[in-house]
């Protein structure tokens, strides 16, 4: 299980996740469920909600709870198991549309993949879905930060080609 957790300072992102909801759900289909806050009372899982419906104080109460900085939200949280910290997320801060939805879809793939080819046993299914999306969050994680690089990089050697040049 998963749980998507926002400040709700704005609707975008909310919107954006419940809509990607009935997608992820349809992908995963019975092997996982992204548990959504809900401002009556607990958390949905495979019940479609409006954006208004999200339970902003549960998800605020979440976040404060876990420590986690308003500059990584949007976020999903997963247990973590096996390390210091209860709780692992994936941020979805400073993504665009296209980004968040396809972060979704890769989290999908790595559920999807582990129900077919993992272990059976609950806990076990759940540890190996973390684990690798742990790695899979840290690989894009340093890829991003090579690219950066590379391109700071790049523009400093090439206003030091012009420079000198």
């Amino acid at each position: 299980m998963t749980l998507f957790l926002d400040s709700g300072y704005s609707n975008r992102n909310i919107s954006l996740v419940l809509g990607a909801k009935d997608g992820f759900d349809a992908h995963v289909g019975s092997s996982w469920h992204m548990l959504i806050p809900y401002r009556r009372e607990g958390y949905v899982s495979n019940i479609p909600i409006a954006s208004r419906d999200y339970g902003i104080l549960l998800s605020r109460a979440i976040i404060d709870e876990q420590g986690i900085p308003s500059a990584e939200l949007p976020v999903i949280l997963f247990e973590n198991f096996g390390d210091e910290s209860e709780y692992y997320y994936v941020s979805l801060a400073n993504m665009s549309d296209d980004e968040i939805i396809r972060t979704i879809e890769e989290l999908a793939d790595i559920v999807v993949h582990e129900s077919k080819n993992g272990r059976r046993a609950p806990d076990d299914f759940r540890e190996d879905v973390t684990s690798k999306i742990k790695a899979h969050t840290n690989k894009k994680r340093i890829l991003r930060f090579v690219k950066k690089s590379t391109s700071t990089t790049l523009g400093v050697v090439g206003a030091a080609a012009g420079f000198f040049g």
